[in-house]
């Protein structure tokens, strides 16, 4: 389970900057895409699971060259990660070491091929949030997984997150159910809130 078709919310508004010619627009999105899953604890760190639509059709205008407005069908496959929120001071880093998709309706399951996973990701503070620290693993490629025809998926990840207390690994399994959403987002960010985003750990990687 491994073209970027669509114009996401973000890449939309930094093409808005990059132009030069506008600051505010507004884009809405149709999603097929995948929520829930829950919260694990390891060794004290908050553990999630998320993923990100890459697939669908979409596009955008300009109106006067002041305002830009887009539309996007978004649906899999996906970008997806494994997230973790810990304390500053106290949380070190996190690795995945295997992870395994299955299909509820479909019934596929696969594991994720071990060569590319056993990156040990630090946790990284963000000025905005002190005292928290966040690690990130985004598994490379794209999970091929399709809402309306896999049915939910069921995410299985063996990982370690390690602490100045040691080490703990665990196996833990997060439950995504699909859905359809909509979204209408009004865009007016001034140059230092992307920077401000360039510097958020939690950020996705396009």
């Amino acid at each position: 389970m491994t073209g970027l078709h669509f114009l996401p919310g973000r890449l939309f508004a930094c093409l808005v900057l990059v132009s030069g010619l506008s600051s505010c627009g507004h884009i809405y999105t149709k999603s097929h895409s995948y929520s829930g899953g829950g919260v694990v604890t390891v060794n004290g760190a908050r553990i999630t699971s998320a993923v990100k639509p890459m697939g669908g059709e979409g596009g955008f205008s300009m109106s006067a060259m002041v305002y830009m407005a887009g539309s996007a069908t978004l649906d899999g496959p996906f970008i997806w990660r494994i997230e973790a929120e810990g304390e500053q001071g106290l949380h070190e880093s996190m690795t995945v070491h295997r992870v395994k998709v299955t299909t509820s309706t479909t019934k596929r399951s696969e594991w994720f091929p071990s060569r590319h996973l056993g990156v040990v990701e630090p946790f990284k503070p963000f000025k905005k949030e002190p005292g928290k620290a966040y690690a990130v693993f985004q598994i490379p490629g794209k999970l091929k997984v399709f809402p309306e025809t896999d049915g939910a998926i069921t995410v299985l990840a063996d990982l370690s997150v390690k602490s100045t207390k040691g080490t703990r690994r665990k196996v833990v399994q997060f439950q995504l159910q699909p859905g359809t959403t909509s979204d209408l987002e009004f865009i007016n960010l001034p140059a230092e809130i992307i920077e401000d985003l360039e510097n958020d750990p939690r950020e996705w990687k396009w």
